[in-house]
């Protein structure tokens, strides 16, 4: 999982915008977002949904060149690794916007949660500042956050525990952000049936389309209402489609 800006992603980005029609250019004027995990079974969404909506994406991922091959012209491909600092210097330079919806790959060795899940979103934060960026948006998990003491909970090698010490960073930071934090997410279009955000504290198990959660990522980007806010959401077939868009002011910072 080695990840690095290659000159091959840079001369593919160059080529795509030659090659977009200038109709394209004019839609993309809203600012320039790194999504880590963009490969992955919520980054996808998360991308797509944000490119859709005239921002440029940055997409980081663990192969550069098979993720040019599956989704050409679309993103700006960069390859970096959030467990080595000096990584993430390059695919931040321009960013306005990161999302990370990054994950521990595994519960033991060189991708486990300490070093994914806290390390790394403490390096990727460390970075971010350094880049001057107006927002972070953190997918976290529903299980996780300080509600519950997670130094007790052993499970997957304390991937909650690790977890929890990634979003207390993102806190303290002084970063503007927002932590999203879904419970199951099947892979499904957004848009489809109404949801609630609502308080750790209050999930049970439910459900929430991976579409939606990249519909509430890509207001939080700019949303004055969903900055210092972390929350669980699910999908909720009695509320209206647009219904979460008022529920922000309920909501706590854990």
């Amino acid at each position: 999982m080695t990840y690095r800006i290659t000159r091959r992603s840079i001369l593919a980005a160059l080529t795509a915008a030659a090659l977009m029609p200038r109709a394209a250019f004019a839609q993309e004027n809203k600012g320039r977002v790194l999504v880590l995990g963009a490969t992955g079974r919520i980054g996808r969404f998360i991308a797509e949904t944000i490119r859709e909506a005239g921002y440029t994406v940055r997409g980081v991922t663990r192969d550069a060149a098979r993720a040019e091959s599956r989704w050409p012209r679309m993103y700006e491909w960069v390859e970096a690794d959030v467990r080595d600092p000096r990584t993430l210097t390059a695919p931040l330079e321009g960013v306005d916007y990161i999302v990370s919806s990054i994950r521990s790959s595994e519960w033991s060795g060189p991708y486990n949660p300490e070093f994914v899940d806290y390390v790394g979103i403490r390096n990727l934060v460390d970075a971010a500042k350094a880049a001057h960026i107006k927002h972070f948006v953190l997918v976290s998990t529903a299980t996780s956050g300080p509600q519950v003491d997670q130094s007790q909970n052993p499970a997957k090698n304390y991937v909650r525990y690790f977890k929890t010490k990634g979003e207390e960073y993102v806190r303290e930071s002084g970063l503007s952000w927002t932590i999203i934090a879904p419970g199951r997410v099947p892979e499904e279009p957004g848009g489809q049936t109404g949801m609630i955000l609502h308080a750790r504290k209050d999930y049970f198990i439910s459900n929430i389309a991976a579409g939606d959660v990249a519909l509430v990522a890509l207001d939080a980007l700019t949303n004055p209402a969903a900055r210092g806010k972390a929350f669980a959401l699910r999908n909720d077939p009695d509320v209206p489609l647009d219904a979460w868009r008022d529920q922000y002011a309920g909501l706590p910072d854990k």
